[in-house]
């Protein structure tokens, strides 16, 4: 028996990935099977199960695959010690959850299942960690414009880095519930209220 190549093996998990995303947008994250995903990719259960065993994973993937690589540009920014305020920041984040094809009502539903179901809600919180992780190295150099001394500006870059997550929470939230906003126009509303 042939060995299978590892970019043969990533390639058929984009594949995967891609249908489960598709099957994802159009039923609900608590309505698509593994049966649908086997349905819209044209594989067969074993091949779908043979790469991931459940949602949790699949979902792991997903995010590990499409979105990470983009939050990840982001970090690289100020590990090189570029400044990236943290507007930048949040812009750059909610650009990626867009370019990996994460729509804010498919994030919105993920989180919803991921209060009900333990292996959601574990991969949600190490996505969450990360992406907390990621934005505070990608800040760093900005609040070292902004603090004396680096234990501060590691506490200014650590909590701002959780507000912009929040920030980019309610980005998605209010688009999945009320429409599409763009992003420019909701820095500049949230700038709005917060300067006000």
């Amino acid at each position: 028996m042939p060995k299978v190549s590892k970019e043969y093996r990533e390639a058929r998990r984009d594949e995967i990935a891609r249908a489960a995303l598709r099957c994802l947008q159009r039923n609900g994250v608590r309505d698509t099977s593994i049966a649908d995903i086997v349905e819209e990719s044209g594989l067969s259960t074993g091949a779908i199960y043979s790469h991931f065993s459940n949602k949790a994973e699949l979902a792991r993937y997903i995010v590990g695959r499409f979105l990470f690589p983009r939050i990840d540009a982001l970090e690289a920014v100020g590990r090189r010690g570029e400044v990236l305020t943290p507007r930048q920041a949040l812009f750059g984040m909610l650009s990626a959850f867009g370019d990996a094809g994460l729509s804010p009502s498919l994030v919105l539903q993920f989180w919803g299942e991921a209060m009900v179901e333990p292996g959601l809600h574990d991969e949600m919180l190490r996505t969450a960690g990360r992406l907390r992780e990621a934005l505070s190295h990608a800040i760093t150099p900005w609040a070292r414009t902004r603090a004396a001394e680096e234990t501060d500006a590691a506490a200014l870059a650590t909590d701002t880095a959780r507000s912009i997550a929040a920030l980019a929470q309610g980005y998605i939230a209010n688009t999945a519930v009320f429409g599409p906003r763009s992003i420019e126009e909701y820095l500049a509303s949230a700038g709005a209220v917060l300067s006000s």
